[in-house]
């Protein structure tokens, strides 16, 4: 008996542990340890190169790759997540901190980190991870196409050796198109080169590999490797040839070795407040662009996600970001994917990965100081070749022009207006749309299949139809919007229906009505006693029916409230007139 409550107290010790893993199982740990090996092969290069995309020191990248991991092993419900710098975020990253001085920049983005991890982390712990909802997934689709787009065109003047400036395409295409009459030849040579050898591995390595006798898992793999390879080489050619000095090839230059150090960014009130907004649209879209990711990989492993946990961890991830040196991270697909692939069977893959990230700040920064400026910007524009979703976009423009139009709107928004204006155009335009086809709720007259129990529109199908009895489905929720139009409509089929001495809302569709529309129902009911007809209701769900019990509104309705639409129709049907087929009765 001592025992079992000596035990019950060590559970409750160490309860705080993640239950992965406090039922963690050495057999698995050689998976585990590949997997990290092989995203950290990849995350190296891709934190070097995407602290470049957001104008920060190299180090930021690295640093920004060490304690969110870990973070997100700890409190994160995907086994396969890899958070860290991405392309999308590192680009609005840049954007919120362009207009600060260029010495306070380092000090904005750990600032901008940790304002979007404490909004994230607040709406997780409320349970209130639905609001980002908001954003559909055609307006996600379409932005992160334009950001890709605007991410290459950003990333062209580090492959030309010449300077450029600006938020949004134009203006960065008309700052740099000038200079390209001072191009860097060696430069070009060297960006360009990289350009078409990641391309080339990327679309022919795996196949190489498996030709000379690699199982397909292997093969893929292998073919990760290439940006790893690329920056090896470059740096080593850059070394040999002295490229940086005899050529004016831009390099890393000096990266300061060692862990980061822990420190609160200072509390610059005025920044914060220019940084608010910002760093809600960076907390919007790495939790959708997040979420999906962690819901493609739990569906391939049989797996569960939980949308508040993940906001929460993805919140404490950018809050240690921000107080590690780094600046915002968000979970990336490309390396998720590789972690996946490469077998990791638990978060311990995560853990074991910012160990190697920790090895990597410690001892190998020296070895970066060689590492072109173009071979970077090389792996950002090949990796923004995946970010492009035009198939997805034509598919949404065949399915719903609206969606497809909101989607267009984002696009191009990214690009003539810049990251925050194009996110802001497709929330306001997504929440438009919504509001716009709520405010008009489908409500059509409906009619029985002859012989049948079923009732379906009679404008489309072939139905019966009585002048006594007139049935209004309505197909939206009503709330303060949309409850005037319900009056419209109500008194449009009063007007055309001169015969008509009973009127059933069909309410299979409806599930919340509130005060507003309640007292528009009020005003109907009203009006029919008024013309001789009564009001009835059918199939009101049973949690929307409770709520109106709250009100007079039964008391004072002068119809009844059928279970079923056919139970309604039989009850209000009209006797025959026994008398007149009296005579035909066969009383034998």
């Amino acid at each position: 008996m001592a025992n079992s409550t000596q035990d019950k107290k060590s559970g409750r010790r160490i309860i705080f542990l993640p239950s992965w893993l406090m039922h963690y199982s050495p057999s698995v740990l050689p998976d585990d340890i590949a997997a990290a090996i092989i995203v950290t092969v990849l995350l190296v290069p891709q934190s070097l190169a995407y602290a470049l995309l957001a104008g920060l020191p190299a180090q930021m990248g690295i640093y920004a790759a060490i304690l969110p991991l870990l973070v997100y092993a700890m409190l994160g419900t995907s086994r396969h997540m890899s958070v860290g710098p991405t392309a999308v975020i590192s680009l609005m990253t840049a954007a919120a901190i362009a207009s600060v001085p260029e010495g306070m920049r380092v000090e904005a983005a750990a600032m901008l980190a940790v304002l979007a991890g404490l909004m994230m982390l607040g709406l997780g712990l409320l349970k209130s991870g639905a609001v980002m909802n908001f954003v559909s997934r055609p307006v996600v689709s379409a932005y992160v196409t334009g950001a890709a787009i605007l991410i290459m065109i950003s990333q062209l003047r580090h492959i030309f050796g010449v300077s450029s400036n600006g938020n949004t395409a134009l203006e960065l295409l008309r700052s740099m198109l000038p200079e390209l009459i001072q191009t860097n030849l060696p430069t070009l040579y060297l960006g360009a080169g990289a350009i078409v050898f990641l391309l080339l591995v990327r679309r022919y390595a795996a196949f190489g590999f498996y030709k000379l006798g690699v199982p397909p898992r292997g093969a893929r793999l292998m073919a990760r490797f290439g940006p790893f390879v690329a920056v090896i080489f470059t740096v080593a050619l850059s070394y040999t040839m002295g490229l940086s000095e005899q050529s004016n090839v831009a390099v890393v230059g000096i990266v300061p070795s060692g862990l980061p150090r822990l420190d609160i960014p200072s509390t610059n009130w005025a920044m914060y407040r220019d940084l608010i907004l910002a760093a809600f649209l960076i907390g919007l879209v790495g939790f959708v662009d997040g979420m999906s990711t962690a819901q493609t990989l739990a569906a391939r492993s049989r797996s569960r996600i939980v949308p508040d946990r993940e906001m929460i961890a993805l919140g404490v991830a950018n809050i240690s970001a921000g107080i590690s040196g780094g600046y915002p991270v968000n979970a990336s697909m490309s390396r998720s994917a590789v972690n996946f692939s490469a077998g990791a069977k638990t978060q311990m893959a995560g853990v074991i990965t910012a160990a190697l990230m920790c090895l990597t700040a410690v001892f190998l920064t020296p070895l970066l100081y060689h590492l072109p400026l173009a071979t970077l910007a090389a792996l950002i524009i090949v990796a923004c070749f995946s970010l492009f979703d035009f198939r997805h976009l034509w598919r949404t423009w065949q399915y719903s022009k609206a969606d497809g139009l909101t989607a267009f709107a984002t696009f191009m928004s990214v690009l003539v207006f810049g990251i925050e204006i194009g996110v802001l155009v497709g929330v306001i335009l997504s929440m438009a749309i919504h509001i716009r086809l709520t405010l008009r709720p489908h409500a059509v007259l409906v009619g029985r299949f002859p012989g049948t129990e079923h009732y379906r529109d009679a404008s489309r199908y072939n139905v019966e139809t009585s002048e006594r009895i007139k049935t209004l489905r309505i197909d939206e929720s009503l709330y303060f919007a949309n409850a005037r139009f319900l009056e419209d409509r109500v008194a449009e089929l009063v007007e055309q229906s001169p015969h008509m001495k009973h009127l059933v809302l069909m309410c299979p569709a409806v599930n919340r009505i509130d005060a507003s529309a309640l007292n528009s129902l009020m005003s109907i009911n009203k009006r029919l006693d008024m013309a001789g007809a009564k009001l009835h209701l059918s199939e009101l769900h049973s949690h929307v029916k409770d709520r109106l019990h709250r009100s007079t509104f039964f008391k004072k309705l002068t119809g009844e409230v059928f279970l079923s639409q056919h139970d309604a129709m039989e009850a209000l049907a009209e006797e025959p007139d026994w008398a007149a087929l009296s005579d035909h009765i066969d009383i034998h």
